[in-house]
This record gives C-alpha cells, structure tokens and sequence, in this order.
C-alpha cells in the first residue's frame, strides 16, 4: 500500500462495467510534479425520504420491496437517520443506491409512495456530495492510501486504486502546467475556415499553426498543409505540453463551439483532454460550457462576466480592456477588415501571427492574475474550478451552505420545480433600500459614512432566517419585529444562514487584519486578498439569494425584512445626524454623505465624523456598524434632466489629493462612445478640482469644433457593446444590433458573446440605419451633428447643468454669465 500527497484538480465518476457500481475519480498533481488520476470505489449515492413520522418503519419497507424494474438501479441499502429539517429534528430514511444518473427516476417513484411526505437531497450532484461528505476540498492536498492501477482511458502519470483519502493541513501550491490558445476564423468561399491557431503557456511555450508559409515568418510559427492539419497539429500541441488547465478568453461561447464545427466538418475528433474522449458540451442553463477530461478548462470570460464585472471600471468586458485594467496592457490593434485584406492578399502575415500570439499570451498573463482568486472562491464553496469559475452568485452561496448543513446535519432544501420557480418569479418585488434625494450642486468638506456590511450584518443582529420566520415565541415577536411589515424572527434559536454568515463575517475581518501586515503583492497578501474577496462574495450574496427564485433556502420575507431593517438604520442615523449639526447631501442603500457648515477646519472635521460615527454605533444593535469612510473637498451632485429634483446615483467627490470617485456618471456606462466619456471625466476634473467652469466650457466648445471639422479619431466615437443572444431573435434593432448584422453580412463571425464596436455615420435613415462597424468607415465619414447632439453636450451637461449652464451655452446660441459657482 503506497501513500501520495495529492493535490485535488477536477472530480468526476463513472459507472464501472462489471459490477455497475460508481467510480468516483480525482484528478489532480501530486508533491512529486506528476499528472494523477485516483479511483475511489467505495462511495455510493444517496438521498432521503421524509415518511410520516408515525409510520417510518412500514414506510422503510415499502420502499424496500417496491419494483424500480431496472436492472441498473438497485437499493443497496435503507437505514433510519435523525436529521434536522426546519430546526426540528425527524427521522428520515437514507436510501443509498448503485446508481447516481438513476436517481431523479427513483426518487419519483418514491415520493408518489403512501405516508411519504416529501424526498430531499437528490438533486445534489454526486461530485458534491461525494466531496461534502468526505470533507474533502478542491485545490487542497489530500492524503491518499492505495495501490498503483491500470486505467488505459487517460493519459496520467499514475493511477491510483484508492483504499483512504483524508484532508491534510499542507499549504504549498502546487506547480500546475497552464496553457492558453486562441483561434483565428474567417470567411472563405461562403464558409468560415480556421486560419490560425495561437498557443502560449506559462513554462515560456509560444506557437502559432497556420496553414500560410511567407518568407521571414517569426520563429514562433509552424506551417501546415491544409485546414484539417491545422486543426489535428492543436491537438497534437495541446497533447505534447500537457496542461493541467486549458484557458481561453470566451472559449465556451466561440472558440471550443468553432472548433467543434470544423472538427465535425472536417471529420477530426477533437480530443484536447487527457482520454481519446472528445470535448463534452454540458448544457448550463441557457449557456453551454465545453468539458475537456482530465484537465480543468477555465474561460476568463464567462469567470468575469458571472463574478468579476460587478468590481470593474469597464463595462465592456472585451480582452483588451479587462486585460487594460487588470494588467495595464491590452491587445494588439489590428482590425478584423485589416486582418481579412492582408489574409486575403497573403501580405504581412506576420502581423496576423504577431497578433494571435500576443491574444494567447494575454489571456495566459490574465489566467496567472486571476486563477488564484478561481481557486480561493472554489475552496470556499466546494465547487470544482470548472464548475467555480462559471457559477453565478447563487451557486457559490448555495455551494457554500450546503457544506454547512451537512456539517450541522441539517437537510438541504430541494431545488424548486418549474411550476414554484414561475409562482416565485410572480411575486411583486418588495421595498428596496431608501434613497435619500440629492442636495444638486457643488458642495464642499463633504463627510461620508458606510455601514460596514449592512445586510450581512442585519441577517445576523436579527437572526434573520428561513426557519427562524414568524415563531411562536410573543418575546420574540416583541423584540425582534421587522419594521413597515407584521414579520419577525426568532431571538431563542439561532438560525442556520445567520450563524454561519456570522462566522463569513468574522473570518473576513480576521483575514482582513492579517492582509495589513503584509506588502502588497507578495504571495502572502494575494492569497489573504483572495480569501477576503471570497468571503465578501458569499456575505453580500446571502443577502440577494433569500429572494432568488431558483434558491434552494428561498425564503423572499428574509430579503423583505434584510431590506426594512437596513432602511430603518439609515434613517435613524439621518435624523441623529441632523441633530449633530450635519446637513445630509444624500443618502443611498447603506451610506450617507452629509456637510457640517459650521466647521472649516479639516482636522476638526474629521474629528466630528468620527466621533459621530462612535456615537451612532453606541445606538445600533448587534454587528451594525457604521464608518466614517473620508471626507471629500469637493462634490457635484446634478438633477434629473428638465427638473430641479437631485438625480440619485449620480454624483462625483473629489478627495484633498485631487482623486476624483465617480458614481452613475456617463464614464462609466457603456452605451456613451469613449469621447463623451473623456469629456465629461475632464470636465469633473476641472469643475472640481481646479474649480473654473468656464474652461470646461471652453473645453467643450472645443471639442464641438473638431467634431464638426472631421477631425476626431474613429476609435474616440466607436460604442462597443455586447450580441447577447442569435441576431435572428432580436426584436428591437438597436444600433448595436444593425452594425452586427451589417459585419455578418460582410462574412464576419457573429454569435452570442461577440462584441460589435460601431459608428454612427451620415446620411440618410434612423440612428440604427447608420450604424456601421467601426473598421468599415473611413475618417470623416461620421455624423458630426450625431455625436453633439446626442453624446457630448449630453454628457458634459450631466456636470454643467448643476452650474447653472444650458445646452445653448455649449452650442454657442447665448452667452451666460455664471453667478453662483
């Protein structure tokens, strides 16, 4: 018997052929560099059977003598178990099986059984529970005991026939081989064709494959004959370095969904894993995610477009511009038509192939920078990186819980059946947070508070949780009353989701002091930064789930009274800032931005926020705190188009060292080209900072000039925004949609994912009639009035509008004399 430190990648199972019975395999790297597939035999599927209390045992032997009439599926065993189900512990009957797909089928029988209430946890799949109920991490060491075996299928460097396997404390992270590829398609003679195919990995590996030879090509490049050695060579190449993780940029969505077109039409098999299988599409929702065996396939794209946009800058989520804010350095330009002309006259090739590579490469430095934070989110929830890296908010929260009920024997809730999900999705959305309305203009030394963690902290203070709802308890009731609603929570019983968001909640602040004594990116602060981010996902996410309509623990009053409690607290600490001399600016969700006019020294402004922060904190209940997050020199806060009413999110601070914080503004939204964005960011920069309105005017009758001059780059009035679904099932024809359509026309690849960067040009017709794609106008041939019209003096008197300025101000119809700055 052998024993290996196993480090645990990916978790899957197949039913053995001889004795019909699960093979649950790892696969993952061990201490000693090698590639590793462990075969665990001795765990099998279940799920239970909630019976009439009073008639468990009759109940247990009918489901031991019901015919399932399949020769597959067997009950291997019934057993009696105590669980708690609602904060009430009952007997239920564990039903373990040989067969983890017949489940669901099973389980249909029994639950139409006489005296059987309802069925519970068949809905987890076998991966999961499989990890859950052996305590086992992904992306962790595992002490295996065992004895080497054969398995022809895979391509390993051992196989291991597994007798134990235990969770170990070791901290070291493995070396795992990454390899990150790009394709290149284009039109052909009427159909699309496979030019190139870049791949880079993170032990120095550069290749691009292309079916052209040219004089002087990069040493990076190999020739091939045709389309179908193309394509058979990235195999080969994919084979011969081995990665334990296969990364791509948009992969699930384009790249893996071409290369499976021209494998089937080129009659090739598209085997990239570590088995002569070839790449499995598993239906995800609406989405489809491509499976490799024996590797993990990781696409960035979907990873930042389910967890990550919230916290970025840009919206738009193309390579170059996450890879501009994360890393500092974008892609390549070379435009798709640029790209086809010199493809099509087989002249400067090598820009093609430098352009490839450079996609490769990019995605590979964007993989290393967010691979770590993949993997910290997966320890946390039990899901694999495959399965992590695409996961919603609701799926990492539920990921987390259920680890949690199994370890508190708590049964986990079933997920809702369609009719119930549409009865949910039915229900008239409750109050949300309160929205204080903005003080519009400038203002100065403007304080602002946050509560920390509002929600979180609320669910825990108030013990807010699906089975703590409406008890019976009248001191509960007098306690702990939601406010606006006739709800309450239990204050007797702590419930299952707020004590372990409790702990979410202390770990983080734990995790969080520890990252203070460590420097800023070394290995010791990333991995406490992940953790922390981790941690700040499955809090703020809990929050949202109660009211999901596919959660498993739905309980929608927990949201409603999250939500009350969290508008309650704001308003009580408005009206104890008004009794401390402050004048409230605005207030929004979970902070509050107010001005204490009696006061200019900074110090002592500073000082008075803090101490009303202390003051405040001495009132709220449980874990409700409030910060003093900083005082601002500057604010602008502007109005509703048309009316004098405050515009809610929408304001910009500027802080004493002349950062500027915008929230709502034009620079941030993706439906403004990145001139309107430019502007009304320089025009705040002036406005606030240097304090002269009168030059971001200028500015911007400046720019007006050029506009009308044809003298703006393309690229400064191109919008880029997303094809979210097939062209065919778009009903309204935005602009976005027409230039998509436009590009496809031209032999252009569109699919769901792609992004479509557009111009409005002259001419006749509507504003989508004009749009075209970017890389098929030429300089001067937009429509400048568009762009005055409709972005810029827009954008710019989102800001000057709380000046006092008009649009005629800009346009050069009157002169205004600004007073009141």
């Amino acid at each position: 018997m052998e024993e290996h430190n196993v480090y645990i990648l990916d978790v899957d199972y197949e039913i053995d052929e001889k004795d019909r019975m699960p093979v649950v395999k790892i696969f993952g790297k061990t201490d000693k560099k090698k590639s590793v597939l462990v075969l665990h035999k001795e765990f099998l599927p279940y799920f239970y059977a909630y019976p009439d209390q009073a008639k468990v045992t009759k109940v247990r032997e009918e489901i031991e003598k019901t015919d399932y009439k399949d020769n597959e599926m067997k009950i291997l065993k019934t057993e009696i178990v105590e669980k708690t189900i609602n904060a009430e512990k009952l007997k239920l009957i564990k039903i373990t099986t040989n067969s983890p797909h017949k489940i669901p089928e099973t389980r249909e029988k029994i639950k139409d059984l006489p005296n059987v209430l309802e069925t519970y946890e068949y809905d987890i799949p076998f991966y999961k529970r499989y990890l859950i109920d052996n305590d086992l991490r992904p992306l962790s060491w595992v002490k295996v005991k065992g004895k080497e075996a054969g398995d022809g299928n895979f391509e390993v460097d051992l196989v291991l026939e597994a007798s134990s396997i235990k969770q170990t404390d070791l901290q070291e992270e493995p070396h795992l081989k990454i390899l990150a590829y790009d394709i290149e398609i284009l039109e052909e003679k009427n159909k699309e064709v496979l030019i190139m195919i870049s791949a880079a990995g993170n032990d120095g590996f550069k290749k691009v494959i292309t079916t052209w030879q040219w004089d002087k090509k990069q040493n990076f490049v190999e020739v091939v004959k045709d389309e179908k050695a193309l394509l058979e060579r990235f195999i080969e190449v994919v084979k011969e370095n081995n990665p334990d993780i296969l990364v791509d940029y948009n992969g699930d969505g384009f790249d893996m969904q071409k290369l499976r077109q021209r494998a089937e039409d080129l009659k090739v098999k598209l085997g990239l894993g570590r088995n002569n299988a070839q790449v499995i599409f598993v239906r995800r929702g609406r989405d489809t995610s491509a499976k490799v065996k024996g590797r993990v396939h990781i696409d960035l794209f979907v990873f930042i477009a389910n967890q990550l946009k919230f916290m970025l800058k840009s919206e738009t989520l193309s390579l170059d511009s996450v890879a501009s804010e994360l890393l500092g350095v974008g892609k390549k330009q070379l435009k798709f038509i640029e790209m086809k002309e010199l493809w099509k006259n087989k002249t400067d090739v090598e820009r093609i192939a430098e352009y490839s590579m450079w996609d490769s490469e990019l995605t590979l430095k964007l993989a290393e920078h967010l691979i770590p934070q993949i993997f910290s989110v997966s320890r946390l929830t039990g899901l694999t990186p495959f399965d992590g890296s695409r996961a919603m908010y609701s799926r990492l929260v539920e990921g987390f819980y259920m680890k949690k009920a199994f370890e508190d024997n708590v049964v986990a809730p079933s997920r809702p059946h369609e009719e119930e999900r549409e009865a949910r999705m039915g229900f008239t959305k409750y109050k949300g947070a309160i929205v204080i309305e903005p003080k519009a203009g400038i203002h100065s030394n403007i304080s602002v508070f946050d509560f920390r963690s509002l929600y979180p902290s609320v669910i825990v203070s108030h013990n807010i949780s699906p089975e703590t709802f409406g008890c019976s308890h009248k001191e509960c009731k007098e306690k702990n009353s939601v406010p606006d609603t006739n709800y309450h929570f239990c204050t007797k019983v702590k419930g299952f989701i707020s004590r372990h968001l409790e702990d979410v909640l202390k770990e983080r602040q734990k995790v969080k002091t520890e990252l203070k004594k460590h420097k800023r990116g070394t290995k010791e602060y990333i991995e406490l930064d992940n953790l922390q981010g981790a941690l700040k996902i499955i809090a703020n996410a809990t929050y949202g789930y109660f009211a999901y309509f596919g959660a498993k623990w739905y309980r929608r009053e927990c949201g409603e009274a999250a939500a009350a409690f969290g508008r309650y607290y704001i308003t009580q600490v408005v009206d104890l800032a008004k009794k401390s001399n402050f004048e409230i600016i605005y207030g929004d969700t979970d902070s509050l931005m107010a001005s204490y006019p009696e006061e200019k020294n900074i110090e002592m402004l500073k000082k008075n926020s803090q101490d009303f922060a202390e003051e405040a904190n001495k009132k709220l209940p449980g874990i409700i705190e409030l910060e003093f997050r900083g005082l601002y020199e500057s604010g602008i806060f502007v109005t509703i188009k048309g009316t004098e009413t405050g515009a809610k999110k929408r304001y910009a601070l500027c802080d004493y060292d002349g950062r500027i914080e915008v929230k709502g503004f034009e620079t941030v939204r993706r439906d403004w080209c990145e001139l309107s964005r430019r502007i009304q960011r320089e025009v705040l920069t002036i406005v606030l900072k240097e304090k002269k309105p009168e030059k971001a005017l200028e500015l911007v009758k400046k720019t007006i000039r050029e506009l009308k001059a044809g003298t703006v780059k393309l690229e400064e009035l191109s919008t880029l925004e997303q094809i979210t679904r097939p062209l065919a099932k778009y009903e309204q024809l935005g602009p976005h949609v027409k230039a998509a359509m436009k590009a496809q026309k031209r032999g252009r690849p569109i699919v769901e994912g792609t992004l479509i960067n557009f111009v409005i040009t002259k001419g006749k017709g509507s504003i989508s009639d004009r749009a075209e794609p970017v890389e098929d106008v030429k300089q001067g041939d937009y429509d400048p009035e568009y762009y005055i019209g409709h972005q810029v003096v827009p954008a710019a008197m989102r800001v000057l509008s709380a000046l006092g300025y008009e649009d005629a101000d800009l346009l050069g119809k009157k002169q205004f004399k600004l007073t009141h700055f």
